[in-house]
């Protein structure tokens, strides 16, 4: 049997004073790939740490060859925080980040703020030693579940399609090459522009942990280290449909006009037919009721009534809808 082991990064930071950021290692005594696991770079992200959790139990009974690293809290101060960033306050936009968004920041400075800092004791402990990496996001809960292969590596692109995602949407580079990244840059850039392999997801749902989430992140996690031959069996749900959005056709649906949106009891990632009811609006000039109807068949990418900040401020999720809000975005597959 494998053998697991809970290791300690200690780091000194200027603001933050010292940090010790936990994370496993599971060891096969077997060569193989060296798989990293990331998650919670962002403080508000939280969905990540307990897929690693359930992937790490299941890889120290059954790894058969290579090396996990996991590393559930990557930016533990900005957890302790329940922001997205470590310098984020209350209905901080996410970009007005300071310099101190961490998935912008890698390999990170020993000399330079907190968060550049933490990414450059991450990377010295367990990026420099690994050949692929999954790297575990959240967002709004207004966003279905995707994986974000790059569009122009191969391989990275092949994990997205082995992670069985319901919506994969392809990035592109971020100019750097096959072998050198331009940094500063994220965490998977650098795997992909230096001759390995990364994929990020990104998980429904922010400052909550949702069973059915971190089920379908548990699912791709498993299904990365089957395709590596890493653990036993084939990798799931491939059967499955998956709507790569660079082939899509993607409609957004605005309300008509003002009042309050009455979502239809559906989810992120629920399959429409055109003409079938999304929800209403009460108007709160006359009282009437406008049904909202999916103007085209498809997966919904985007769910609920919300406006830009969503992810930070309250008010930016209210169901009240102003004129031109959007209310679904529906994603229809090529060839649909």
């Amino acid at each position: 049997m494998a053998e697991t082991r809970v290791h300690h990064i200690n780091v000194e930071l200027p603001q933050c004073g010292n940090v010790t950021i936990p994370y496993w290692e599971v060891e096969s005594g077997q060569e193989g790939p060296c798989f990293l696991l990331t998650a919670a770079q962002h403080g508000n992200e939280v969905q990540g740490p307990e897929v690693i959790r359930r992937f790490i139990a299941i890889a120290g009974q059954h790894l058969k060859r290579g090396t996990i690293l996991a590393v559930p809290f990557c930016n533990l101060p900005a957890v302790q925080r329940r922001r997205h960033h470590i310098t984020s306050g209350p209905e901080t936009a996410y970009r007005d980040d300071g310099g101190q968004n961490m998935n912008r920041t890698w390999p990170g400075k020993p000399d330079g703020n907190d968060t550049e800092r933490l990414s450059h004791a991450i990377y010295h402990a367990v990026v420099t030693r690994a050949t692929h990496c999954l790297d575990i996001h959240s967002w709004e809960r207004f966003g279905a579940t995707a994986c974000l292969p790059r569009k122009d590596r191969p391989r990275s692109m092949e994990l997205g399609r082995i992670s069985a995602m319901p919506f994969a949407a392809p990035q592109p580079g971020r100019g750097g090459t096959e072998t050198e990244p331009k940094i500063p840059c994220t965490i998977n850039a650098y795997f992909n522009d230096s001759g390995r392999a990364g994929l990020t997801i990104e998980l429904s749902g922010q400052y909550v942990v949702l069973e059915k989430e971190v089920r379908r992140g548990l699912r791709a996690a498993l299904n990365i280290a089957r395709f590596l031959e890493m653990l036993p069996g084939t990798p799931e749900g491939l059967d499955e449909p998956t709507v790569w959005l660079d082939r899509a056709t993607v409609v957004e649906v605005r309300a008509p006009a003002s009042g309050l949106f009455v979502e239809a009891g559906l989810e992120t990632c629920d399959w429409v037919e055109a003409g079938q009811p999304l929800g209403h609006l009460l108007s709160d000039v006359d009282l009437s009721v406008t049904p909202i109807l999916a103007p085209v068949s498809g997966r919904l990418r985007g769910y609920g009534c919300h406006r830009m900040h969503a992810d930070v401020a309250l008010p930016a999720m209210h169901p009240y809808a102003s004129e031109g809000d959007s209310l679904a975005v529906i994603a229809a597959p090529a060839g649909e």
